[in-house]
């Protein structure tokens, strides 16, 4: 069984030979500084070191690291044309994204410091805003020839990110600022609805422009929206459904025209009394599964929603990949793999990306154990 047909078994709910592993996507891959420590440790110091976000401060991993740890999945991201700086921003610097967001770096994480439309107070602010325009903003240059190439040997399963998070409710709240965006959507509801209408067209029309490319090819496809906090949700599943869901809704319905791949969803912290709502919106695979989240334990994810939902990650980057022993993290990734993988519908990764300070013993901890469970 090669990689391709054992995550494909894995998504539709089969039992492969092993668990399938991911590194190396937009939620699963390690910050810059952990990079440089892995590719040490290993010996791959002669890797270049090529930067996937500057504002997450992430990192492409190179093939020869995926072929080393027997990575089943392969990411298909095209290259940000709208934000390519050349060099990784400072300390304090503040720089602004295509849409006008500020952020600043600080202890290696890039805060968000700007919201442009926090002071708004008109739906004619909202149109008069300088949106970027999606025709612009990424580069597809030889990304349908690099994707049919790896659909062609078909050894990996490919895993579509198309640029931009596919994020709607994030994106809105990024501009207007998070305390000021929570009051429209409790006082303010048309200046919320109108807010979303315009990030999700935009959504609408970047998936749109990524999938004419390489829709054909890909396994899976990527969204996200950070709904939860560490004890519940961050809003009320009302407020949810009335304000957000549809939007999801529409951009799902609307990647499923250009593709056949499984939708991913990325939210982090304690989501499961919105989960219902989430899967009958079309969403298959929930990433990254904080199982250390109020009511996000693995096995009771697995006994509540396992027959309707994939479950990508689950590794612990809050606790144990950073602070704990190897054996910590044998004893974590062992006990995920036992509750979430008995009849498929589980791929292995870390939650989230790896941060600066997760050392490279417990990365190659976490690869090796997955490769080596037994029943």
């Amino acid at each position: 069984m090669n990689s391709k047909e054992r995550v494909l078994m894995a998504l539709d709910h089969k039992e492969p030979d092993r668990v399938p592993l991911d590194l190396g996507g937009r939620q699963t891959t390690l910050m810059i500084p952990a990079y440089e420590n892995l590719k040490s440790y290993l010996g791959f110091e002669d890797i270049d070191t090529r930067i996937m976000s500057h504002i997450w401060q992430t990192v492409y991993v190179d093939e020869k690291i995926l072929k080393h740890f027997s990575i089943d999945t392969r990411h298909i991201r095209p290259k940000n044309k709208a934000f390519a700086p050349e060099k990784p921003f400072k300390d304090e610097e503040v720089f602004y994204d295509a849409w006008g967001v500020g952020r600043k770096i600080s202890g290696g994480y890039a805060n968000l410091c700007v919201h442009p439309l926090q002071k708004a107070t008109t739906l004619e602010e909202i149109e008069a805003h300088p949106w970027p325009d999606p025709n612009e903003e990424f580069d597809y240059t030889g990304l349908r020839d690099e994707a049919k190439t790896l659909y062609d040997q078909g050894e990996y399963a490919l895993v579509g990110c198309m640029g931009s998070p596919g994020n709607t409710y994030e994106q809105a709240w990024y501009l207007r600022g998070l305390s000021e965006f929570f009051l429209d959507m409790g006082m303010n509801k048309e200046f919320a609805h109108a807010l979303m209408r315009k990030v999700t067209d935009h959504r609408k029309k970047s998936a749109e422009l990524y999938l004419k490319e390489v829709g054909e090819f890909i396994d899976v496809i990527q969204v996200a929206d950070d709904l939860g906090a560490q004890n519940t949700s961050l809003m009320s599943p009302a407020s949810y459904r009335e304000i957000i869901k549809p939007y999801q809704a529409e951009l799902i319905a609307h990647i499923k025209q250009f593709t056949k791949a499984k939708v991913y969803h990325h939210s982090c912290g304690a989501i499961t009394n919105l989960l219902d709502d989430m899967i009958e919106i079309g969403i298959e695979i929930l990433n990254p599964v904080q199982a250390t989240a109020v009511g996000m334990e693995t096995d009771q994810l697995k006994k509540r929603f396992g027959d309707r939902l994939t479950f990508w990650g689950a590794i612990d980057t809050f606790e144990v990949l950073p602070n704990g022993s190897v054996e910590d993290v044998r004893k974590e990734v062992n006990q995920r793999i036992k509750d979430l993988s008995p009849g498929g519908g589980y791929v292995l990764g870390s939650v989230h990306n790896m941060q600066i300070d997760v050392p490279p013993e417990n990365v190659e901890a976490m690869f090796e154990t997955a490769l080596a469970y037994k029943k």
